[in-house]
């Protein structure tokens, strides 16, 4: 009996196998690390909503934020385009600073929590390496009382307005200006290191009002706010 054949065969089988497992999978797990800066704006336009009085101003400051993601990442070896989806966790946060000609000044402080999904399409212009994404996340908020707020109104010069005091004004904040959940668009640019590692510098607008004015006694109104997140993390891709 001739058994060449079959052992050609036979090796031809192996040799198959052997080179689609060692293909690159075009599924991955990962981990995301990362932080960022984020402001909101809109809010000065809640506290301060008509022009009840002149000689203030209000800045928005950006504040820092962090992020953390588990992904799934589906890109095929050569393709110019690949998917991205995944859970994660990130905050929205910002000052709003309010100074007067009377030498009153005061920060409020919204800083968010949210948990939430997210799903980016990537698009490989070289088809490795560098990526742009385009996308977008949301969110349930974790702690919609997450104002905080500081002043100078307690000071001496101040006893005649009388003024309520810090803590007061913080809980009526915290109890009429509501954190909402968050659903934003965005992308950004990427860069795979290897099959491994990926860093990636994302940016994300807010399509809702970040903050809703329940009815209340102190003028301050429904105003829409939208939140701005710029993020850089770094990730840590697992093959399946």
């Amino acid at each position: 009996m001739n058994v060449t054949p079959k052992i050609g065969i036979l090796a031809t089988l192996l040799l198959v196998n052997a080179n689609l497992f060692a293909q690159e999978t075009p599924f991955k797990l990962g981990i995301r690390l990362g932080g960022g800066m984020s402001v909101n704006t809109g809010m000065d336009k809640i506290l301060v909503p008509e022009d009840y009085y002149s000689n203030y101003s209000f800045k928005d400051k950006w504040q820092l934020t962090p992020t953390v993601s588990v992904f799934a990442q589906y890109h095929v070896d050569g393709s110019i385009i690949g998917l991205e989806g995944g859970f994660s966790y990130w905050q929205k946060a910002s000052q709003l600073v309010y100074n007067d000609n009377k030498e009153l000044n005061y920060k409020v402080t919204p800083r968010y929590n949210y948990i939430g999904v997210s799903a980016l399409l990537k698009i490989y212009p070289w088809r490795k390496g560098f990526n742009i994404s385009i996308g977008g996340r949301a969110g349930a908020n974790l702690n919609g009382k997450g104002i905080s707020y500081e002043s100078n109104q307690e000071d001496s010069k101040f006893a005649n307005y009388h003024f309520a005091t810090i803590a007061e004004t913080e809980r009526l904040m915290k109890e009429k200006l509501t954190g909402q959940p968050d659903i934003a668009v965005g992308g950004g640019f990427g860069y795979e290191i290897g099959n491994q590692w990926a860093l990636d510098l994302r940016y994300f607008h807010g399509l809702n009002s970040t903050i809703k004015t329940e009815r209340n006694d102190y003028n301050w109104a429904e105003h829409s706010t939208h939140g701005q997140n710029i993020e850089l993390s770094i990730s840590y891709l697992f093959k399946l």
